[in-house]
């Protein structure tokens, strides 16, 4: 993932008001994640400031001499891993993560890092070669609309595109079914797993399914 400074978040935030693109495809272009860019455009309309916000999600809690007694005690007892040691300080009652073990019993030097399971893995940048094999779908707002795209992968075309004044289940597939009537069905679809797209019904799933799955690529 790429690492952002002060002159690419303020693009990012510039393209998401400006709202010609979808959220996935400033992502992309960024090689951060759509989550992440909501983020970012979500702070700064909070602080309305540049600099860059700290990274959303909770700090751990120092570990406490109490949680370091009661894991190298149990340690002692069973020579196991953190998530098996995790396990039966819960069926004492006792509820301390496997996380949090593992890092008690390192700086107890009891346990090491392994670096063949810490590499990290390769951002894969969806990319296809023909038109409909994959397409794009997101919501994003605008003062009083909710707007939906449709994009193609290969060719960057929107494929279908609407304005309403609410992001559901049902403004989603009357504009996926309306795409599909222009364009063909495509092959696969990608998209935040928001309920605005996995609300479905059974039966409603179903359709879609055996309607992409009836394709020939």
């Amino acid at each position: 993932m790429r690492k952002l400074n002060q002159q690419k978040i303020r693009w990012i935030i510039k393209e998401i008001d400006k709202g010609e693109r979808t959220t996935y495809r400033i992502a992309k272009t960024m090689n951060i994640t759509p989550q992440w860019t909501r983020e970012l455009h979500r702070q700064f309309h909070i602080t309305h400031q540049y600099p860059y916000p700290k990274k959303p999600g909770r700090k751990p809690k120092p570990i406490t001499d109490t949680e370091k007694q009661i894991v190298l005690e149990i340690r002692k007892q069973h020579l196991l891993a953190a998530v098996t040691l995790e396990k039966i300080l819960t069926e004492q009652g006792i509820h301390i993560g496997h996380n949090r073990i593992h890092q008690i019993l390192k700086q107890g030097d009891i346990v090491k890092n392994e670096p063949h399971k810490q590499r990290r893995r390769t951002w894969i940048r969806y990319e296809r070669r023909y038109s409909n094999s994959l397409w794009h779908a997101d919501w994003f707002e605008e003062p009083h609309e909710q707007i939906i795209l449709f994009e193609d992968d290969a060719s960057r075309f929107i494929t279908g595109y609407s304005v309403f004044t609410n992001a559901n289940m049902e403004n989603s597939n009357q504009v996926l079914n309306q795409a599909i009537q222009n364009y063909g069905t495509p092959k696969q679809m990608i998209t935040d797993h928001g309920t605005q797209f996995t609300s479905l019904s059974r039966e409603r799933a179903a359709q879609i399914h055996n309607r992409i799955s009836s394709n020939n690529y």
